[in-house]
């Protein structure tokens, strides 16, 4: 059995004239724009990456002056006995391995301190995200920007 070129090329144009009366298809909404919060991790390895930023972060705050801090199991914090200074006292919990937050809190011990608890959470949630902020004076307003 033959099948004519003009069966064929009938047949073709029916296939590509159901196409041609379809309905137009509906535009897709943009996607919604995620928050994404560096306090938060969601798997194990995100978590073993934000400890290691965190420790980053404490390293650079004591380079930048600050008290050194303590660790006691999942808590690092400046302790107690620690010399007063123009840094406030910082408080980090760390994150469980996965699905989780971690708890910042800065408090000044002093008269005055260099930055207030909202400016070295900025920085920290920079550290925790990839993109560190700098501690220095001149340069932490710019923190988030």
């Amino acid at each position: 059995m033959t099948v004519s070129k003009s069966v064929l090329t009938l047949l073709a144009l029916l296939l590509l004239s159901g196409c041609v009366h379809s309905p137009p298809a509906e535009p897709t909404a943009p996607a919604p724009v995620v928050v994404v919060d560096p306090l938060y991790c969601g798997s194990r390895a995100d978590c073993t990456t934000k400890v290691s930023r965190t420790l980053l972060f404490v390293f650079d705050y004591a380079a930048a002056g600050a008290p050194l801090v303590q660790r006691e199991g999942r808590l690092l914090f400046t302790p107690r006995d620690a010399a007063p200074s123009g840094w406030p006292a910082i408080r980090i919990h760390l994150a469980e391995p996965a699905d989780s937050r971690f708890e910042f809190e800065a408090q000044c011990r002093a008269l005055h301190c260099r930055h207030d608890a909202a400016q070295l959470l900025r920085v920290y949630r920079s550290y925790l995200a990839g993109a560190p902020c700098s501690l220095r004076d001149d340069e932490i307003e710019r923190c988030g920007d």
